[in-house]
C-alpha cells in the first residue's frame, strides 16, 4: 500500500510541474519596446499610461473620446494574424454595438467584409476635427489602404452612462462613408 501511495504521489507530482510549465507558457510576457504587437499609451491629460497587448487594451475613464479612437487606429493599423487590433476594436465597443455586431468571432468575420477590409493594416489616416456633443463624440477618418484607395469612415462614440463602463468613452459604431461620384448623363 505504502509503494502504490509513493507512485501516486510522484504522478501528482508530475502534473503539478506540467500544469505549472502550461500556466507558465501561456501567461503573457512584458511588453518589448517597440514591439508592434504590444501596445503602449500614455494619456495626454492625465497620468494614464497603458502598456499592453493589443487585445488587452480596454476601456478606461481616464481615455478622452480622441484617445480611443487613436487606440482604435493603431490597433487596426498593426493587427496581426491573432487579430489583436480586431479584438482591441472590439475591447471597445459598446455593450450596446455589441448587442448588434454578436459574438468576436462574428466580428472578426465582418471586419474582412469588403466595406471594412482597407481598415485592416491600412497604410496611413487624416482625421477631421473630432466634434464632441455631449455624450457623444463624432470623428470622419480618411484611411488610405493597403492598395493605396482612400476610403472615408466615421467613428461613433457614446460616453456610458451605467454598468461596469460607466463614463468610459466606447464605440456606438463605425460608418463608412460612401464617396459621392459626379456622374453625367448623355
Amino acid at each position: 500500500m505504502k509503494k502504490r501511495d509513493n507512485v501516486f504521489d510522484k504522478i501528482m507530482l508530475a502534473i503539478g510541474i506540467l500544469l505549472l510549465v502550461l500556466f507558465w507558457s501561456n501567461f503573457p510576457a512584458a511588453p518589448i519596446p517597440n514591439d508592434p504587437t504590444y501596445a503602449t499609451y500614455t494619456s495626454a491629460g492625465t497620468e494614464a499610461s497603458y502598456g499592453s497587448k493589443w487585445t488587452y487594451l480596454k476601456p478606461d475613464k481616464t481615455l478622452s473620446a480622441e484617445e480611443v479612437i487613436n487606440i482604435q487606429l493603431r490597433a487596426l493599423q498593426q493587427n496581426d494574424k491573432t487579430d489583436s487590433g480586431v479584438i482591441t476594436v472590439f475591447n471597445f465597443s459598446s455593450p450596446v454595438n455589441r448587442m448588434h455586431l454578436g459574438p468576436l468571432e462574428h466580428f472578426r468575420l465582418m471586419v474582412r467584409d469588403p466595406a471594412y477590409r482597407p481598415m485592416l493594416n491600412f497604410k496611413s489616416h487624416k482625421k477631421g476635427q473630432l466634434v464632441v456633443s455631449g455624450k457623444s463624440a463624432y470623428q470622419l477618418v480618411v484611411i488610405e489602404s493597403p492598395d493605396g484607395q482612400q476610403e472615408a469612415f466615421m467613428f461613433i462614440l457614446a460616453k456610458q452612462r451605467k454598468g461596469n463602463y460607466k463614463d468610459c468613452w466606447m464605440t456606438e459604431g463605425i460608418a463608412r462613408m460612401e464617396q459621392s461620384r459626379a456622374t453625367t448623363q448623355i
